[in-house]
């Protein structure tokens, strides 16, 4: 089932939660609604389900394999919804939580109970939890509860998977523990989903196209390797992973960001404007010698070699704080320690200036 939304406005008042939203998501991908608070991400999802209206205007539609359902209910749409605080009913042990939605559709409609226990079982094995059918929520961990959450929008067949922050209420073993699971369920089921999060490390892991959205608005739309290295602009570059900002300006055909000095965009006559130059830690270099390339003067801050990758803390000149990582066996060719003086040079980088960036 794809899902296709056309001019998508959402006000509260006077408040707009979305503006002119308008996106594709293609049948069977696992797609993330990724921002910050605040950014339309859950309105939208709400608007896909049906548990939420959007402005009436005459270009705006939500189109199910290209038919509009806009003026559908909730339970014609064939949707599946999983909320992060799991909403399971205290009351029903597993099985029965499971089986609600099968058991309160109409008459006609109703699989009998044979069907439904079978149905039930392959989502236990489905979810990796047979055995616990006849236990209650509360004497579930809370990735058990989710994975049950799960099963019980899988169980009416949805067209469409809903999941707003579905781990957001757990810890972080166990929300990567499920990250994976997930994957592994989309793998072998293939139904059309759509999840919102907050957590940029999840999205990228997780999902096969991510859309970005800030302020109401898709800032762009990508797979994760597109987002991550080629950010449409400075919005989408710092809000995905770890980045150190440069505040600069353009002079003479060239980008100043203090002592270091990089080539501008090309062709482009725009000097005296402001620039934001973005390098994540990773990406940066640390020498104890000036090497020749444009570089920054810092000081060593703090060292932290616990983990995959040593992380220095450093402060430059101007006393910005700057992050950087680099490997084990490269800080054993160059040791350094606190105090220390060095310079600091970027391996790749992004410079945005007004519309353009290089």
């Amino acid at each position: 089932m794809s899902i296709e939304l056309r001019s998508i406005t959402k006000t509260f008042g006077s408040f707009t939660a979305l503006r002119d939203v308008s996106l594709k998501i293609p049948d069977g991908e696992l797609v993330a609604l990724l921002g910050p608070s605040g950014s339309g991400k859950t309105t939208l999802l709400r608007i896909i389900a049906g548990l939420e209206s959007f402005d009436l205007r005459p270009q705006s539609e939500i189109l199910f394999q290209d038919r509009n359902v806009a003026g559908q209910c909730v339970g014609d749409r064939q949707v599946g919804f999983v909320f992060q605080h799991y909403a399971l009913f205290r009351h029903l042990t597993v099985m029965e939580n499971i089986a609600f939605g099968l058991r309160v559709r109409r008459s006609k409609d109703r699989p009998s109970r044979s069907a439904i226990r079978d149905k039930v079982r392959e989502l236990l094995r489905l979810i990796q939890l047979e055995g616990l059918e006849n236990r209650y929520p509360a004497q579930l961990s809370g990735g058990q509860r989710q994975r049950v959450a799960l099963a019980r929008a899988l169980a009416i067949e949805p067209k469409v998977l809903l999941l707003d922050e579905p781990f957001g209420a757990l810890d972080a073993k166990v929300r990567q523990g499920l990250r994976r699971w997930l994957r592994r369920l989309h793998d072998e089921i293939h139904v059309t989903s759509v999840f919102v999060t907050h957590d940029q490390e999840e999205a990228l892991e997780l999902a096969d196209q991510v859309v970005v959205m800030n302020q109401g608005r898709i800032e762009q739309v990508g797979t994760p390797e597109d987002l991550f290295h080629r950010p449409a602009n400075a919005f989408v570059m710092d809000f995905l992973g770890s980045v150190n900002l440069f505040h600069g300006r353009i002079e003479a055909g060239k980008a100043v960001f203090g002592s270091m000095v990089l080539d501008s965009p090309d062709g482009l006559e725009i000097d005296g404007e402001s620039a934001k130059l973005f390098v994540r830690p990773h990406e940066l270099e640390l020498h104890t010698k000036p090497n020749g390339a444009p570089s920054l003067r810092a000081r060593v801050v703090r060292i932290q070699s616990a983990g995959p990758l040593v992380k220095i803390e450093l402060a430059s000149e101007s006393g910005q704080e700057v992050q950087l990582e680099m490997s084990h066996e490269r800080f054993r060719e160059e040791p350094v320690a606190v105090g220390n003086d060095v310079f600091v040079s970027p391996r790749d980088l992004r410079v945005f200036v007004a519309d353009y960036s290089i």
